[in-house]
C-alpha cells in the first residue's frame, strides 16, 4: 500500500504506513436526513447495499491476494452505520467478527453520524471489538450545519468524540469546507474546534455539486456558489498545516476518484481534481520554498532547491507550476533537483550568483 505523508512543520514530513482496507458500502443506510450535498451512490460508485451473507467470501478473496505486512481492517462506509437498527448492525458485525477473532484482520472500522453515538451504541461496538469510528462532522458551525440539512449540531460532534475517547476508540472526523453558509473564516474556526477534540485523524472533502442533490438545485437557482479550485487548495492547505502542527494525521484530502464520479455530468460544479491532495501538498512546498528564498535572498542568479527524490513531483508542482511561479515572482532561474541524502519533506536551497553577464556560472 502507498504511504501517507503528514507535513508536521515547514520542510518536515512524517511517514505513516496505511492500513489495507476491505470496504463494504451501505450508501444512505441509516441516514435520517437528506444532506444538501449527498448522493452516496454517485460518490462511492456503489449502487447496491453490501450483502452481509457475502462478506466472508469477499474478505477471503482480499486476504488471499494480500502479500504485504500492513494491518488489515474491514470497513463499513457510505451510510450512518450506528443509525441502523441494532439487528442490522449485529448482522454486519457478526459477518466480520470471526476474521477479527482469528487474527486474520486487525480491526473493524465504520462511519456514522455524530448524533448516532450513545452509550448503548458504544457498548454494542465494544462487544464486537470495533476499533475505529469516523464521524461525519462536516462543520463545527451550527448555521452551516442547518443550511446543509445535516440534522445534528456541533455539540453532538463534541459529545460523540468525547464518549468515544472515554472508551478508547480510534476517532476520525470528516470535514467539508465550502458548504452553504461556510466561509474561509468559519471553516478555519471549525479546524480550531476539531483540533481541540484531538481526533486521531481527519479527512477533508471540499464540497462538490453532485448530480441529483439538493445542492444542485441551489446551484442552478444561483443560491449557492462552490469554492473555486484555487480557493479550495488554499483553504485545505491552511487546514493541513494546522492539523499537522497539532500532530493530527490528515489521511485524505478530496474525494477518491472513481469511474462513476468522473463520468461526465456527475460533478456539476465545484473544486474536483483527481490529484487534489497533490495540489494541496505542492502549495505547501511552494510556501516553504518561497519563504526560504526570501530569507536567503541574494543577487539574482539560479535558485537550486534540492529535495528527496520521492518529493520531487510534489515540490515541482503539476506541469512544473511551482518552478514557474517562483521564476516569475523573483525573476530568477529555478531548479528543483533530487538528492537521496535529503530527508523526506526537507528542502535545501543554494543560490548560485549570476556572473557579470547576468548568467549563472
Amino acid at each position: 500500500m502507498s504511504p501517507v505523508f503528514c507535513l508536521l512543520a515547514p520542510g518536515s514530513w512524517l511517514l505513516f504506513y496505511t492500513t489495507m482496507i476491505i470496504p463494504f458500502f451501505i450508501p444512505h443506510s441509516g441516514c435520517p436526513h437528506q444532506c444538501v450535498f449527498c448522493n452516496q451512490k454517485k460518490i462511492t460508485g456503489e449502487s447496491r447495499q453490501a450483502d452481509a451473507a457475502a462478506i466472508p467470501q469477499t474478505v477471503r478473496k482480499y486476504l488471499d491476494s494480500h502479500t504485504g505486512q500492513e494491518p488489515v481492517e474491514i470497513a463499513f462506509y457510505g451510510g450512518s452505520f450506528t443509525a441502523l437498527p441494532f439487528e442490522s448492525q449485529r448482522t454486519y458485525l457478526n459477518a466480520a467478527s470471526p476474521f477479527l477473532a482469528s487474527g486474520k484482520i486487525q480491526g473493524i472500522r465504520l462511519s456514522t453520524r455524530p448524533d448516532a453515538i450513545s452509550r448503548g451504541i458504544v457498548s454494542l461496538l465494544q462487544e464486537y471489538r470495533v476499533s475505529t469510528v469516523e464521524l461525519g462532522a462536516q462543520s463545527m458551525d451550527d448555521s452551516v450545519l442547518i443550511r446543509s440539512g445535516r440534522g445534528h449540531t456541533a455539540a453532538d460532534t463534541r459529545n460523540a468524540a468525547r464518549l468515544l475517547r472515554e472508551h478508547h476508540f480510534t476517532i476520525g472526523l470528516q470535514l467539508m469546507p465550502g458548504l452553504p453558509g461556510d466561509s474561509s473564516e468559519t471553516f478555519m474556526k471549525t479546524v480550531d474546534r476539531v483540533i481541540e477534540l484531538q481526533p486521531d485523524f481527519v479527512r477533508i472533502y471540499p464540497a462538490l455539486v453532485i448530480k441529483n442533490t439538493p445542492l444542485q438545485g441551489l446551484f442552478t437557482a444561483g443560491l449557492y456558489s462552490p469554492l473555486s479550485l484555487e480557493e479550495a487548495v488554499s483553504l485545505c492547505g491552511s487546514a493541513l498545516r494546522q492539523f499537522n502542527q497539532a500532530g493530527i494525521n490528515v489521511i485524505r484530502i478530496g474525494l477518491q476518484p472513481s469511474e462513476e464520479l468522473e463520468r461526465p455530468g456527475t460533478i456539476v460544479a465545484g473544486p474536483y481534481h483527481p490529484a487534489f491532495r497533490q495540489l494541496v501538498e505542492s502549495s505547501l512546498f511552494l510556501d516553504v520554498m518561497r519563504a526560504e528564498f526570501v530569507e536567503q535572498r541574494r543577487d539574482k542568479g539560479t535558485a537550486v532547491f534540492r529535495v528527496n527524490p520521492a518529493d520531487l513531483s510534489v515540490a515541482t508542482g503539476q506541469k512544473r507550476s511551482n518552478v514557474t511561479v517562483l521564476s516569475l515572482e523573483f525573476g530568477i532561474d529555478v531548479r528543483i533537483l533530487p538528492e537521496e541524502s535529503i530527508p523526506r519533506g526537507t528542502i535545501h536551497l543554494h543560490v548560485e550568483p549570476a556572473t557579470h553577464d547576468g548568467c549563472p556560472p
